[in-house]
């Protein structure tokens, strides 16, 4: 459990800044809302997969499982937007943004384990 501490810690912060009633960015395809939520599910989905890599379950399959539900995580927080916070904007291209930073955490995760030599991809 203590590897995925920091996880739910995040996730929690990502859930805490999705329901503040603070200031809404405009939507646009390119803004600093959208670079926020690359680098917030970025970060998420590299605290998934260290913590897979910590508990020795790391795998291919496990790496595309925490893209999945990283993402899903980000579909969910924006329905609850919509759903019960209406000074809240329901944005698709937040999903967007949310997957995308998701997918490039994978691909930076990957790089940098095997610029270490740390692992490859285990079935």
């Amino acid at each position: 459990m203590k590897p995925f501490l920091p996880v739910l810690v995040w996730a929690a912060v990502i859930f805490y800044l999705s329901i503040d009633a603070g200031i809404q960015m405009p939507a646009s395809i390119i803004s600093g809302d959208k670079l926020g939520h690359l680098f917030a599910y970025g970060l998420l989905n590299w605290l998934v997969l260290r913590a897979l890599d910590l508990k020795k379950q790391y795998t291919k399959k496990t790496a595309f499982a925490a893209i999945i539900v990283v993402t899903a995580y980000g579909i969910a927080l924006e329905f609850i937007q919509l759903e019960f916070f209406p000074n809240r904007y329901f944005e698709y291209w937040d999903m967007v943004a949310n997957f995308t930073g998701a997918l490039l955490s994978y691909f930076a995760f990957i790089f940098i384990s095997f610029k270490h030599n740390q692992h490859g991809f285990r079935s």
